[in-house]
């Protein structure tokens, strides 16, 4: 199998959803971290960060890192908004094609929008709550508007692939389960995200398997299942979850990393996996700590043989 390694931004403390961290690395700065720890490849990050265009293509190829994919979120179950948010896609989709270095062919990772606020209010305990979920006309909605965005993607020549996420109408296990029935597997495939998954109630590993004629590209997170359960008994919503660290790092949660590991050999699984772990920058964060958390990480998968 050829199973390469890649980092993301957010596992440094740049992340799409958290924007007030203390402090933040930068770009090269960021870039160097990851080559000297052995991944091969990044994801994008927020727009912007590591510039745009030609700047993004130079920077990565300056450190020999492949662009791997670009998140992409969309108001699916929105018709409202649906108009505005392809436009946004199809100008992103632009910028994504100069920002790709030679070798690179990144994945277009279309999520559902994170800007519900009952999603965000009653996270973690969705089940519970059947006020909050999507009513059957707003998952046709939401299935249609996902094709439409897949073959905008496609039509770019990028690979689109959907990414279940905490905070959105694809968050818990029943959700993504609808999800991968209704989807048409030859216009968007899967992002398996393990901690996300878990997050839900969802089993990765067993996922991975039932899936897996749908999973085109993973993401490797850990869930501490504790903290999201002091979260929802205090009644706190998403960012409580983000902010108290409730992805940590790789083996230190209850997404059972190595059992997806075993997963990924099992079904012969070749791409990219992407470690991510999604970071709150303290000020009592410092440099040399978000390195050695990383290089833990990638010591960890190197010993599951990745």
């Amino acid at each position: 199998m050829t199973i390469r390694v890649a980092s993301a931004p957010c596992s440094f403390g740049v992340d799409e959803v958290m924007v007030e961290d203390a402090w933040m690395p930068g770009p090269d700065e960021m870039l160097d971290w990851m080559a000297q720890l052995e991944y091969v490849g990044t994801e994008l990050g927020p727009p912007g960060f590591f510039g745009t265009g030609g700047e993004v293509r130079d920077r990565l190829s300056r450190h020999g890192l492949g662009l791997v994919g670009s998140f992409l979120p969309q108001r699916f179950s929105r018709s409202e908004a649906i108009e505005e948010d392809q436009a946004w896609l199809r100008r992103t989709l632009g910028l994504l094609r100069e920002a790709t270095p030679d070798g690179s062919h990144p994945f277009a990772v279309l999520a559902d929008g994170i800007e519900e606020p009952i999603r965000h209010a009653y996270t973690g305990r969705i089940p519970d709550h059947p006020e909050t979920r999507l009513p059957a006309a707003r998952w046709d909605t939401l299935i249609d508007n996902l094709h439409r965005s897949a073959a905008i993607c496609r039509e770019a020549g990028f690979e689109p692939v959907i990414h279940p996420h905490a905070g959105t109408y694809l968050e818990t296990a029943d959700e993504i389960a609808q999800l991968v029935d209704r989807m048409d597997p030859s216009i968007v495939g899967l992002c398996l995200d393990t901690g996300q998954f878990r997050y839900g109630g969802a089993d990765p590993a067993s996922c991975l398997r039932a899936y897996a004629s749908v999973v085109r590209h993973v993401h490797l997170k850990d869930t501490s299942m504790a903290v999201l359960d002091g979260v929802v008994e205090r009644g706190g919503g998403l960012e409580d979850a983000l902010k108290g660290g409730v992805f940590c790092p790789l083996g230190a949660g209850d997404a059972d990393i190595p059992a997806a590991v075993g997963a990924l050999r099992d079904i012969g699984y070749e791409g990219w996996v992407v470690v991510e772990q999604d970071q709150f920058l303290r000020p009592t964060d410092t440099r040399e700590s978000v390195v050695e958390g990383q290089r833990q990480n990638r010591a960890y998968l190197r010993d599951l043989g990745l």
